[in-house]
């Protein structure tokens, strides 16, 4: 069945149609989330929807407005990235999210138009960066993006044996913690400022927008059931916070001994004693038997500490996806580890303006300029929009994506160039989920 459908802006009174529909691509039901409630989590400045034309189908109720078929929002973001003289910053990212498709909708170019609309309205705001969280690894690479970190998983025992030099356990012997509950409004402003503090200083770091930090872990009592209200593990010296968990209990017994288990969902800190500190913690909370931290990166001091990836039983998936929207911008806004002078051409069906040849300029600071470059100039490096993604975050070489993506070197050391000059000094972390 062919679908004819229209884009539209979403308001408050499409909220029970979006329900209905995340419900049919999901099919994941929150007892007690009522549809008006979803105000809390879509953000409906760049909510859009494609709305089905015609008269109601056989078995469909009568309505006055007819069903949603897709739909998508974004949230604004920050992304932390290289910045010039071995520093970091942050970006702004557009996060696409809630994109859905109706059943009776797939394989029609519907998922297609809705990118199309998202990418062109993220350029049309001004906007350089997109970044979002993939469903499926197979889908979102035909649109520009490009996987540009891992969420790495590492199991850990209560009591687990953490090996770390002298003066660092020293460090974290003199950072104080303490455990809060979310999210009440004291704990969910702590957790804001704690968060916003440790990805600062944490590359591949996302950070949740502020108007969305109260309701990001809103609690549905109904929903949660018999499980613990998330607790918020907070680090502090001299009165500053420096690090924080995001965890939950599952209280389990066993032959009556416990066997408890504690996820954590975020885990920041602003140094290496505070996230010390915050795992010993997390390693001797009582009635507990296993540990999981999320988004945590392939050379997180955690794994480590531990004694490697045998000790933690590490498993890594695809994290944050990133696509370029504004080439030049994006390009000249974070920074580099070593010069370059470079002539890249872009290719970029989706977004037009990107596609042709840029010069990319390194000064020794490692700052950048990226201009068109001068008529005649023969590229150095030809490559898809989704390599620069990829490697946008500092963790994917240009290089590794030579026989991945497709990128071609016309001069010889120019993708070992652009390679060393996009690298960070450490992996990216896992992005928070959005």
């Amino acid at each position: 069945m062919d679908i004819d459908a229209r884009l539209l802006d979403l308001t408050r009174e499409d909220l029970p149609r979006v329900q209905e529909l995340d419900t049919l691509v999901w099919f994941e039901v929150v007892p007690g989330t009522e549809p008006e409630e979803l105000v809390h989590h879509l953000d409906l400045r760049h909510a859009r929807a494609l709305e089905r034309t015609g008269p109601a189908l056989p078995g469909e109720p009568e309505r006055d407005r007819p069903p949603l078929v897709g739909v998508y929002s974004a949230y604004d973001l920050r992304l932390t990235v290289p910045a010039p003289g071995d520093r970091l910053r942050t970006v702004p990212v557009d996060g696409l999210t809630w994109v859905g498709v109706h059943p009776d909708a797939r394989r029609q170019g519907l998922l297609t138009r809705m990118m199309r609309d998202h990418l062109h309205r993220v350029h049309e705001r001004g906007e350089a960066v997109a970044g979002l969280h993939a469903s499926e690894p197979a889908i979102y690479g035909r649109f520009g993006y490009g996987s540009a970190s891992l969420d790495v998983k590492l199991v850990l025992d209560r009591g687990q044996e953490l090996r770390v030099p002298d003066e660092l356990g020293t460090a974290a012997d003199a950072v104080e913690t303490h455990l809060v509950t979310l999210p009440t409004p004291e704990g969910t402003a702590a957790l804001h400022e704690a968060h916003l503090a440790c990805a600062a200083t944490s590359l591949g770091a996302v950070t949740r927008p502020d108007a969305f930090a109260a309701t990001w872990y809103r609690d549905v009592p109904k929903a949660r059931g018999s499980k613990e209200p998330r607790r918020l593990l907070l680090a502090r010296r001299d009165g500053a916070l420096t690090g924080y968990a995001v965890l939950r209990r599952e209280s389990r017994w066993e032959d009556e001994r416990s066997r408890g288990e504690v996820t954590v969902d975020e885990l920041g800190a602003t140094d290496h004693a505070s996230l010390l500190a915050l795992v010993r913690r997390l390693v001797d909370l009582d009635l507990t038997t296993k540990v999981t931290l999320r988004a945590r990166s392939v050379d997180d001091p955690v794994l480590w500490w531990c004694g490697g990836p045998r000790s933690v039983g590490v498993v890594a998936i695809d994290s944050l996806w990133l696509r370029l929207v504004d080439v030049p911008r994006a390009l000249a806004e974070r920074g580099y580890a070593a010069p370059a002078d470079l002539v890249l051409e872009v290719v970029d069906e989706l977004c037009p303006w990107n596609a042709g040849r840029w010069r990319l300029t390194v000064d020794g600071s490692g700052a950048a300029t990226c201009e068109p470059a001068a008529g005649g100039s023969a590229p150095d490096v030809v490559l898809p929009v989704a390599a620069l993604g990829a490697a946008y975050a500092g963790g994917r070489t240009i290089a590794a994506q030579v026989p991945t993506l497709g990128v071609r070197e016309l001069r010889p050391g120019a993708v070992r160039q652009l390679s060393r000059a996009m690298r960070g000094d450490t992996e990216p972390v896992g992005a928070i989920g959005f």
